[in-house]
Order: structure tokens, then C-alpha cells, then sequence
């Protein structure tokens, strides 16, 4: 269990940004990454984007998922939906044999973006070495409002009892909240942690290049929340060209 599994989720809405980032990731490996695998998760209503999936797999070994079992729409029922359904596809797929062991699953959206190339295995490293310190299962951006939790667009153990607690034991949660915030409470029992390589900003509907650089300068490999494509317009620009 040396990798890790990216799992991309999106829906119709943000599946045209969701592939840019795709393909961004598999841009900025420089060969075939031997440190992730790349998951697509697609809502019950969207279609994958067979183009975008053929252009990853040559950079990744590459899984897909449309959540056909799951049919919450709109915020945040349409998204905790899609985060218990693509643990328990992970989970499912790990105990049949037909995915590896993950020793971390990293689950994504599109309004989150890679800041440097080398992102997956300065993440891959902060876990082992978090695992080092103290048994950790959540492990991802600490956000204060409206009260201290882990954003969604984090890592989160690849084991099979980890999985299993998330997708059979708990498996779901009331529509009206996202699940980070309501899962808070057991996300501590299982053990979390702030990952100071991730950063995640509140509703910001855009970036500057001056404030991404500075996220670099500070060790941020991994952003989420901002809405429009300028930081994956920026990157693009410093590190493919």
C-alpha cells in the first residue's frame, strides 16, 4: 500500500473545469506516476469524458465510477452523496480485488488545483510521515468556520477498516449540511490532522498570481476553493507552458 488514489469527483455543473484538471495532472507527471492512480467519479446524471480519461491513462493507471446508487442534486446533499459514493466504490472494488490497496485516498474536486509539479509526492510524503507521529486518518486543510473541521478535499486512510467505517458504518448523513463539517466529530475520534501542504479558501471566486505565488513561497502544494480556472489558468502557464 505505496500509493496513493486520486479520486476527482464532479457533475455536469463543473465537469468541463473538473477535466482541465485532470488533464493538468497528468501534465505536470513527467512520466508515468508510480506514486497515485487516478479515479474519475461522475455523478448519477453525468457522463464520463472518455477523451479526458484516454489522455490521463497516459500518465496514470486509471479508474472510473459513475454513482448510479446515489441521487442527492444540488448543495451539499448532491455532494455528500458523491463523497459516500465514491467510498464506498472504493471500498467495494479494494475488498473484491479489483482496485489495489491505497494507502490514502485523496478525494478532489474541481475547484481545487496542484500548485507545483511535484505535488503528489511531497503529499505521499507528508502522510508517511504523519503516519510517523501519530495514527492519523484524516489528514487535510483545517477550516474554522463555522466551526473547526477538515475540508473535504483531503486525504483519508486507504485501509480496509478505515473504509469500511466510512461507507458502512457511517454511510451517509442528513442532507442539509456537507459532510466534512457534520462528520467533524467522528473525524477526530478516528484520528485527523491539518496538513500544512493544503489550504483550502471560502467561496473565493478567483486568485491573483501574486497570492498563488505566495501560497508557493509558503510550502501550499495543494489549493481548493477557488471558483473560476485562474489558478489553474497560472500553473498551466509556470510549469507546462
Amino acid at each position: 500500500m505505496n500509493k496513493i488514489l486520486l479520486a476527482l469527483q464532479y457533475w455536469e455543473g463543473d465537469k468541463a473545469q473538473a477535466m482541465r484538471l485532470a488533464r493538468l495532472v497528468a501534465d505536470l507527471e513527467p512520466r508515468h506516476c508510480e506514486n497515485a492512480d487516478f479515479l474519475f467519479v461522475s455523478r448519477f446524471d453525468c457522463a464520463h469524458d472518455n477523451e479526458t480519461i484516454l489522455y490521463v491513462q497516459k500518465k496514470f493507471n486509471v479508474h472510473t465510477h459513475v454513482n448510479r446508487h446515489r441521487r442527492g442534486t444540488g448543495w451539499p446533499h448532491g455532494c455528500n452523496d458523491l463523497w459516500f459514493g465514491t467510498m464506498d466504490h472504493v471500498y467495494s472494488f479494494c475488498e473484491a480485488k479489483r482496485m489495489p490497496p491505497y494507502k490514502a485516498i485523496l478525494t478532489f474536486e474541481a475547484d481545487a488545483c496542484p500548485l507545483v509539479p511535484n505535488w503528489i509526492r511531497e503529499l505521499s510524503g507528508a502522510w508517511d510521515a504523519q503516519q510517523e507521529r501519530t495514527i492519523t486518518k484524516v489528514f487535510g486543510p483545517r477550516v474554522q468556520w463555522p466551526l473547526p473541521h477538515i475540508n473535504g478535499n483531503a486525504l483519508f486512510g486507504g485501509d480496509m477498516l478505515t473504509l469500511h467505517k466510512l461507507s458502512r458504518q457511517i454511510g451517509g448523513c442528513p442532507p442539509d449540511k456537507g459532510w466534512d463539517f457534520i462528520l467533524a466529530k467522528e473525524f477526530k475520534q478516528m484520528g485527523w490532522a491539518d496538513c500544512p501542504l493544503m489550504k483550502s479558501e471560502w467561496q473565493c471566486k478567483t486568485m491573483p498570481e501574486a497570492a498563488i505565488e505566495a501560497y508557493r513561497a509558503a510550502g501550499v502544494v495543494f489549493l481548493h476553493g477557488v471558483k473560476d480556472d485562474s489558478v489553474l489558468t497560472e500553473v498551466r502557464k509556470r510549469f507546462v507552458g
